[in-house]
């Protein structure tokens, strides 16, 4: 039985979760039984290779199973096509600005 060859994708472009919220949200808009849904949270687990780096979950987490299925299929698209661009909150205050902003 010959062996699959496995194909090379090419390398999914990082994106900050403001602009992947908006992306999702803007697939889910105008859809009636998505009234009550208010953001997308996010959750970065790191990866290797070619899987995604990220997960999301709707806000608030109890919709309806139609919404539900409307927010996992926009999922799904934005998840094939971006990765979420991950920054550590302890790279955003460097030490130095960090005591000068509480001797004030």
């Amino acid at each position: 039985m010959p062996r699959r060859r496995r194909m090379k994708l090419p390398p999914r472009i990082a994106l900050p979760a403001s602009e992947l919220e908006s992306k999702i949200m803007a697939m889910l808009r105008g859809l009636k039984e998505c009234a009550k849904l208010k953001g997308v949270g996010f959750v970065h687990v790191g990866s290797f290779g070619q899987e995604p780096n990220w997960f999301a979950r709707s806000l608030p987490t109890r919709i309806s199973e139609a919404c539900r299925r409307a927010f996992v299929t926009a999922l799904a698209k934005v998840r094939k096509e971006f990765d979420l661009l991950f920054s550590q909150r302890t790279e955003q205050i460097s030490p130095p600005d960090y005591q000068n902003n509480s001797s004030q």
